[in-house]
């Protein structure tokens, strides 16, 4: 197990924290026997019902040498990043789920600045491309030395963010198994989940991006969803 994974698994005991490993990490320990080296985070889920306890952890992690950065839509917290000043660590990633009838959601976003089509002009590309890295980069920049709560679904972050949904059937998650190898909490049934995220899950895909290709992304917002969702109960 990764040292710094181990870590803070140990970390997430102390504090009495239920948990899951998920996504990248998930897909990393299992199909490869460790994390996948271009994933810059340790992913982790979490019902809203260990929320206090997280809540709690936070001040613990930054005297570890982390710095937080949080998010929260419509008044909900629903992710917490730490980002460690230690260089040659990754991001832990911690995403909040919630029940709705048969699936597990939390929100999601990625930079309305989105890879660029082919048929648009070499310019257009390149001026695009140097947009989104440049965004990016501050915002990491920014990320890595204060902390920031980002309410996303409010100004001025609303104006650059794109806002879906994690909709999960909830057996992957209410369903959970100790891995005596990794020494982790993960879903039970790990390898239909990770059929249901990322289908051909054995073959790494290069031109993978998580929300076009990834199967519990829904590009929807979250009360959105839900509203459509009653109206079809």
């Amino acid at each position: 197990m990764d040292e710094q994974v181990q870590e803070i698994l140990d970390i997430l005991r102390q504090h009495d924290i239920s948990y899951w490993l998920d996504s990248g990490t998930l897909l990393g320990l299992m199909r490869e026997g460790k994390l996948l080296e271009d994933d810059e985070d340790i992913d982790i889920g979490v019902w809203s019902t260990e929320e206090t306890k997280v809540k709690k952890l936070l001040p613990f992690l930054r005297g570890q040498g982390y710095v937080l950065y949080s998010a929260s839509y419509n008044g909900l917290i629903f992710k917490h990043n730490f980002i460690p000043r230690r260089k040659g660590l990754r991001k832990i990633d911690i995403n909040i789920f919630r029940e709705f009838g048969s699936h597990a959601w939390c929100p999601m976003y990625y930079f309305k600045v989105n890879p660029v089509k082919q048929n648009s002009g070499l310019i257009k590309n390149a001026f695009l491309a140097s947009i989104k890295g440049g965004t990016r980069h501050l915002w990491k920049q920014v990320n890595a030395r204060v902390p920031v709560h980002v309410a996303i679904d409010a100004l001025p972050w609303r104006a650059f963010l794109n806002i879906g949904t994690w909709w999960i059937p909830t057996p992957y998650f209410k369903n959970l198994q100790y891995h005596h190898e990794w020494q982790a909490s993960i879903p039970a049934d790990w390898e239909s989940y990770l059929k249901f995220r990322y289908g051909r899950w054995q073959e790494p895909a290069h031109d993978w991006v998580f929300f076009r290709d990834d199967r519990g992304v829904r590009e929807i917002r979250p009360g959105e969803l839900t509203v459509s969702r009653q109206r079809t109960l």
